[in-house]
């Protein structure tokens, strides 16, 4: 198994929150509704910035506590992925992530979460974070390139929790 994860240069994101945005038009999903979540310029002035959805972690904590089996870890990349039509809403999966990745679909009273638009990803393109960001500091690929580019685990405003996150930074410094 190769493990997918994201890549993100806080040295150069600007805050601008059009991943966040993407990925809510993606989904579908309702203003305050956001399985990506990032800092705004608007609001901190000055960065660093930091952008996160779920890690899709070695050892996510939701795959664990799910009673229905509606989040899964796919073998072929690592991703934690989400079955909306088996999800029964005990919201379980949001209680149990250190990140608060799971996020309450108003629309249909389930679990939402970024499964890193694995469809998009299985027909070759980037997921919709990663092609709306204006600048390309967030990237997505294997932990083993994303290492090889100067990847590392701890980020400016992020800290690796037991679950083992599969998401990178490149430092600041």
């Amino acid at each position: 198994m190769s493990q997918m994860g994201f890549l993100l240069d806080q040295k150069y994101c600007i805050g601008c929150q059009t991943c966040q945005a993407a990925c809510r038009a993606r989904h579908g999903l309702t203003p305050g509704v956001y399985p990506r979540q990032a800092t705004s310029s608007q609001i901190q002035a000055k960065g660093p910035y930091i952008s996160l959805a779920c890690n899709h972690c070695n050892k996510p904590a939701c795959v664990d506590v799910c009673p229905t089996g509606a989040v899964q870890k796919r073998e072929e990349d690592g991703l934690v992925v989400h079955d909306p039509e088996v999800c029964i809403g005990c919201y379980s999966c949001e209680s149990a992530c250190p990140y608060g990745a799971p996020q309450r679909n108003d629309q249909n009273d389930r679990m939402v979460k970024c499964d890193m638009c694995a469809a998009r990803l299985d027909a070759g393109e980037d997921p919709a974070c990663v092609a709306a960001c204006p600048v390309k500091v967030l990237t997505v690929g294997t932990i083993e390139e994303l290492e090889q580019q100067g990847g590392v685990a701890e980020g400016e405003g992020f800290t690796v929790e037991a679950t083992e996150p599969n998401i990178r930074f490149i430092p600041i410094a």
